[in-house]
């Protein structure tokens, strides 16, 4: 595992690049936000930084694997809220094929206005729980790709995801800047669905007027298929993590 910083200043020229698609996204979330609690996140600056912004943060890693590949991404976004890192993403790489999944209807819903308003045609839209949908023979295993922002601890998140990476695909957690205690509970977990932790890039978000917060990647590289007993129903995940002493 290797741990190396993320430069943010040229995703502000992503950003920029795509300023209309990302303007209306803005739009449509505050006024939305006024019916259903999507974000805390409101003024428009801060969306732009902590939502936008924080959301390309794995970009370069992410245009690495697919020139690696040689062809476009296959993305799995779980328990993506607001469409957040998934949506961001999909704007900025129109070519990659995207599967946001969340469990919140009234997300779901925001999520599908967004890509109607946008005309976001790659992207794939679903209703559900992972830890459902990761046994199905379609999804399982079928990711380049799997996100997740802010969703649930290391030890949690593993089982939830992971079955759904293809060999060789990467998981990427975006994480606060502390994950040293997280990550060490979790690496019974991460290995048990045939992972390995690859590596930690940290970065910060400059936000005027006030300070700097600092986050974190933590990405896993798929190298053995998952067992077929996992993922686990929530109730067992959460109860007793893969790698927890029972």
């Amino acid at each position: 595992m290797n741990s190396q910083p993320i430069e943010t200043n040229s995703l502000q020229t992503v950003l920029q690049t795509h300023q209309d698609a990302f303007r209306l996204f803005e739009e449509i979330l505050i006024d939305e936000n006024k019916k259903f609690n999507l974000t805390r996140i409101t003024s428009p600056r801060q969306i732009h930084i902590r939502h936008f912004l924080d959301s390309l943060a794995g970009l370069e890693l992410l245009d690495a694997l697919s020139q690696k590949h040689g062809k476009p991404l296959r993305i799995l976004d779980v328990g993506s809220g607001a469409g957040l890192p998934g949506l961001a993403l999909a704007i900025v790489r129109p070519k990659w094929s995207f599967v946001s999944l969340e469990a919140t209807e009234k997300k779901v819903m925001f999520q599908k206005k967004v890509c109607q308003t946008l005309k976001l045609k790659n992207v794939q839209i679903i209703h559900g729980r992972a830890e459902d949908l990761a046994i199905q023979n379609n999804l399982r295993e079928s990711f380049d790709v799997v996100t997740a922002r802010a969703l649930a601890q290391m030890s949690i998140l593993a089982e939830l995801i992971l079955a759904f990476l293809k060999i060789e695909g990467l998981g990427v957690f975006w994480k606060g800047s502390s994950v040293s205690e997280e990550l060490a509970k979790a690496q019974g977990a991460i290995q048990q669905m045939g992972c390995r932790l690859e590596k930690i890039a940290s970065y910060t978000l400059d936000i005027e007027d006030e300070q700097p917060a600092d986050f974190s990647l933590v990405v896993c590289k798929k190298i053995a298929h998952t067992p077929k007993i996992y993922p686990r129903v929530f109730g067992l995940i959460k109860k007793n993590p893969l790698g927890n002493p029972t």
